[in-house]
């Protein structure tokens, strides 16, 4: 048994250990069985990748009866060798021994890495002759594998480290463990780690090496090469509105997680860093709050997964003091935040007030994301439109431009598909492009051009983007020149309005010289049954019990069903069901549609009809060129122009308003409003 290593501070120490444990027992039994479960398999050399932030999941538990073949790969999957060598089960490990006393976690752990470390030795030579692999020496040594597994090596570390189990030729051989990693890692850096989600991976690893090792002779350096790394990562992948350049909700959470353990462990440490990590982290964790479903999971936007991002609050709530991230979080602190906090960070987390978001929707702009929401309950109307160009690096991008996700009250309705595979298959090009996205296409064609698993060509780019909010409304619009690459080419615009709390109105556009078949793509989430009413443009889900939706094509179309697939994580897909609004037509086309999620069916009633607008000097103006709509239920009135030609001044409904986008609200017995939403 070795001394405790007090000086630095990890993230947990032999004193945090009796409140841990009987504070996780108490609030969060299933999350300990479920460590427990999986400790429990990798003593009998047995893994499985069920944690919810476990990259590239896999259920499938695979057993070596000998040897471990540390570069196997199931399936043909590479991504299952890179889980097994990132070795989140290490991590887990320590924390069964703590939570049982249980010295078989222990031998476990021991075991484990005595059989990595004597399996896969680096010498300098490789690492030095792999810099035309961008330093990728082999399966077992990638950098991104090597920086997730030092840290998940040093968490179960921190606890196997007090058995009797663990002597004096194991901290040696440790050590020099450690140190091996440390010398990759702070050589095997390039330009493109420094612009991808790899650098953080790879530079939060260094990091920690660096500071709980100050005694190493080359420690100083490392943490502080570690440091400037991060600092200028920050600024390179993160936008000025939180969003990581990646464009994808999974890896920025894997970035804002590599941020927020660095940050955590140099202020614990009292170490000096630039102030502008904090403030990149703090923007990280907005753009978080801005994009949370209404259920606490994340959309799957790009190459991401359903996941349940309300830890990732609890965090940011604790570190950063912020009592809105709370107020989406979980009531109590968060299994793996006790481990981060300890006893100050849940004593701090119960007193803290929640707080109601100073936004309610919101608009990442450099990003191109908007969310339109109701409110921050967890019943709340919410649409996440995407506007955004492609990830930077053109890899975990999907060609899900103006594509829309839509919850209702507690329920999610239409949905991203997911992504389900890196493999370079079928089901690759499945998941990544524009079909299988709640978009509209042109002609057959994707939007951008996929070349492979990891490469796009003629990447289209937004046009004619704007954003506005009010209490009342919101509006969002977006274009791109995907589609200017036909040869008849078209410019698409998407538009929609959120008539607060419960109607969206979305308007496509397209503008040609020639003919074209044009797609509304509208993919469902699981056990959501469709019911279609061609012959009055009415798609209704079919939902006995709870809310429904109910989308009015208000321009005359075909209206089709398909199945389509939904992957909410990786190596899992569903069946499920799509809508596909469809027109042929010549010259310039529009699809209206209205978006109506309702709670009973009593709810469902809304009189929607197509209004006549005339201009300034009495003349009836064309569908072509404006469209109007009055919209009624009950006492309430609401009346939506949208102006095909730009501003212009406008005779309709009993009123004469001049703007682009005008949205009149009438309740009996009420003033009417009127709001100018777009000039």
């Amino acid at each position: 048994m070795q001394g405790d290593r007090q000086n630095p501070r990890h993230f947990w120490s032999i004193e945090d250990k009796e409140f841990i444990v009987s504070s996780c027992k108490k609030d969060w039994p299933n999350e300990i069985n479920e460590v427990i479960q999986r400790a429990d398999l990798a003593c009998e050399n047995t893994f499985i990748y069920t944690h919810r932030w476990d990259m590239e999941r896999c259920e499938t538990p695979v057993t070596f009866d000998k040897q471990i073949d540390w570069t196997y790969r199931l399936n043909g999957d590479f991504e299952w060798t890179v889980m097994l060598n990132r070795a989140r089960y290490m991590s887990e490990l320590g924390q069964a021994y703590w939570l049982t006393n249980n010295e078989k976690y222990a031998a476990g752990y021991i075991k484990l890495l005595n059989d990595w470390i004597a399996q896969n030795p680096l010498t300098e030579e490789e690492v030095t002759s792999s810099d035309k692999n961008q330093y990728n020496v082999k399966d077992t040594w990638r950098k991104l594998d090597s920086g997730i597994r030092i840290v998940n090596w040093l968490k179960g570390y921190s606890c196997i480290r007090q058995s009797s189990l663990w002597g004096e030729k194991l901290e040696k051989l440790f050590q020099e463990a450690v140190i091996l990693h440390g010398y990759y890692l702070n050589i095997a850096f390039t330009p493109h780690d420094a612009q991808s989600n790899w650098g953080f991976l790879e530079t939060n690893g260094l990091l920690q090496i660096a500071l709980l090792y100050p005694e190493l002779k080359e420690s100083k350096e490392w943490l502080q090469t570690a440091i400037n790394r991060m600092t200028k990562m920050a600024d390179l992948q993160i936008f000025g509105d939180g969003m990581h350049n990646e464009q994808c909700s999974m890896y920025h959470h894997e970035v804002l997680n590599c941020l927020f353990e660095s940050v955590l462990l140099m202020d614990r440490n009292n170490i000096q860093y630039p102030r502008s990590l904090k403030e990149k982290l703090s923007q990280m964790f907005t753009a978080s709050l801005a994009f949370i479903k209404p259920n606490g999971h994340q959309p799957m936007l790009s190459d991401s997964d359903d996941t349940d991002i309300r830890d990732i609050m609890c965090h940011g709530a604790v570190l950063l003091h912020w009592g809105d991230l709370k107020t989406i979080a979980y009531p109590t602190l968060n299994y793996d935040g006790i481990w981060y906090f300890g006893k100050d960070g849940v004593e701090q987390y119960n007193s803290m007030e929640t707080q109601v978001p100073l936004f309610t929707s919101h608009y990442l702009e450099n990003s191109g994301y908007a969310i339109m929401r109701s409110d921050w309950s967890k019943d709340a109307n919410y649409l996440l439109f995407d506007g955004g160009h492609m990830d930077l690096i053109r890899a975990h991008g999907h060609d899900d431009f103006l594509h829309i996700d839509l919850s209702a009250y507690g329920r999610e309705f239409l949905i991203d598909s997911g992504r389900y595979t890196y493999m370079e298959t079928a089901d690759r090009q499945y998941f990544k492009e524009s079909f299988q996205h709640n978009t509209l296409i042109v002609d057959g064609v994707s939007i951008s051009s996929y070349k492979d698993s990891w490469t796009w060509e003629k990447t289209a780019k937004p046009v004619n983007s704007y954003w506005t909010t009010h209490p009342s409304y919101d509006y969002i619009q977006c274009g791109h020149n995907g589609y200017w690459k036909l040869e008849k080419p078209v410019m698409v615009l998407r538009q929609i309005l959120f008539v607060k709390p419960d109607i969206w109105i979305l308007i496509d556009t397209c503008d040609s010289d020639g003919k074209h078949v044009y797609e509304q793509h509208f993919h469902f989430a699981e056990n959501v049954p469709v019911e279609i009413e061609a012959d009055k443009g009415i798609v209704n889900t079919d939902i006995n019990e709870g809310p429904n939706l109910k989308m009015i094509a208000l321009t005359q179309c075909d209206i089709k069903q398909r199945k389509c697939q939904i992957a909410r994580h990786y190596n899992q897909k569903s069946d499920s069901n799509k809508v596909i609004f469809k027109q042929t037509k010549e010259g310039f086309t529009k699809f209206v549609t209205i978006l109506f999620p309702y709670q009973k069916l009593a709810d469902q009633n809304l009189d929607v009809t197509e209004i006549d607008v005339k201009d300034s000097y009495g003349r009836t103006i064309t569908p072509n060129l404006v469209t109007a709509l009055e919209i009624k239920r009950q006492e309430k009135t609401d009346i939506i122009l949208f102006s095909h030609q730009g501003p212009g001044s406008f005779q309709f409904a009993e009123t004469h308003l001049s703007g682009e986008i005008i949205l009149i609200k009438r309740e009996e017995g009420k003033t009417e409003k009127a709001f100018i939403v777009k000039v």
